[in-house]
């Protein structure tokens, strides 16, 4: 079991979206507490470690730390701003 730590400015963007949409983000990061790799992840090409997971039209990024047995959730986009962003 995974600790699961979110970013604050990822809570200010899944405040901002709408409902059906945060229950679908929400229920996704709270999923990764069991397996962090569970649903349609794949790691980013150019930054180390870092993996983004599709939920519907908007992606999360993530970083694992083994160690700890914690997952923190860096950002929440839409597909389209994520990728420009990172």
């Amino acid at each position: 079991m995974f600790k699961v730590l979110i970013h604050r400015k990822v809570l200010k963007e899944v405040k901002m979206l709408s409902r059906e949409d945060r229950v679908r983000v929400l229920r996704a990061i709270r999923e990764m507490r069991d397996n962090p790799f569970l649903g349609d992840v794949k790691p980013l090409k150019g930054l180390k470690g870092v993996f983004r997971k599709r939920v519907g039209k908007y992606r999360v990024a993530f970083i694992v730390n083994f160690e700890k047995n914690e997952v923190v959730v860096l950002k929440l986009a839409k597909k389209e701003e994520f990728y420009r962003e990172i």
